[in-house]
């Protein structure tokens, strides 16, 4: 999935209904195998704006300017060279192989879970929850849907955790945080660790060994528990070849949320 879809969509999740950012967003979406071939010009025109509020508005989704949001319009499957691409890994197989080996994969998974996952790990995710005023849980795509899960779980049980769909206040919110300070990372490579995985030539990321911050990861990835900035990682390795991690992190959340509302009860 490219940059500018990613960032249309969080917008149109989050900005008024009735303004202008939202009309030219959905404008935009209407209209966006168009996009690679319209001038600045011709898609003001389309929206009935100026070209400096079109300017101004991919200025707002965090481009440099028009051209270089035109330059992250075009949708090429697995453009990031991503193994655990959802069309590829989840899609394409189910089509090739049927809905059977999915539905086994799954169940494997959530068998294998069961029997390794590191409870005390949870328990110290959970504790630093508790023991943390100011918590972000962050990710990106799918793994950022947990994270929103994660908020709302939570919030049930009376602690209330901060999360945004939008990369650039995420990288500066990670950038700026102090002590204080605990973020919740879901990323199922870790690859959000190390890298910007949404733009343009992936560059690296290396705001992570900066921040001030503590840094609690669940991923399926066990490497990241040498990261130096990773103050706990807690792993759900893979069994199978489809990446089930949707699941496991719904499984998960609810365990951490669970022993938090042990120790919130015990206080």
């Amino acid at each position: 999935m490219g940059l500018l879809i990613i960032r249309l969509l969080n917008l149109l999740n989050n900005a008024p209904a009735d303004s202008t950012n939202y009309f030219i967003g959905l404008t935009m979406i209407n209209h966006y195998e168009a996009i690679k071939t319209l001038s600045i010009g011709e898609f003001a025109d389309l929206c009935h704006v100026s070209k400096s509020t079109v300017s101004k508005f991919a200025r707002t989704l965090g481009f440099d300017d028009y051209s270089d949001l035109k330059d992250n319009a075009a949708f090429i499957e697995n453009r990031f060279n991503n193994p655990l691409n959802y069309r590829s890994n989840i899609l394409f197989a189910m089509e090739q192989d049927g809905i059977e080996p999915y539905f086994d994969a799954v169940i494997k998974d959530i068998l294998y879970l069961k029997e390794h996952l590191d409870m005390p790990a949870i328990t110290r995710v959970a504790q630093a929850i508790y023991d943390h005023k100011t918590v972000f849980a962050f990710g990106i795509l799918f793994s950022e849907s947990a994270a929103i899960d994660f908020q709302f779980k939570l919030a049930y049980n009376g602690k209330f955790i901060r999360t945004f769909q939008d990369d650039i206040v995420q990288e500066e919110l990670i950038k700026s945080a102090d002590e204080d300070s605990l973020f919740i990372i879901f990323t199922n490579s870790g690859d959000y660790l190390t890298k910007q995985q949404i733009r343009n030539g992936t560059p690296r990321k290396d705001f992570f060994t900066r921040t001030k911050a503590k840094v609690m990861v669940i991923t399926s990835n066990p490497e990241i528990s040498e990261f130096p900035f990773v103050e706990e990682a807690l792993v759900f390795p893979h069994q199978t070849n489809y990446q089930t991690h949707a699941y496991m992190y719904q499984m998960i959340t609810d365990l951490i949320v669970s022993s938090f509302k042990k120790i919130n009860d015990k206080k």
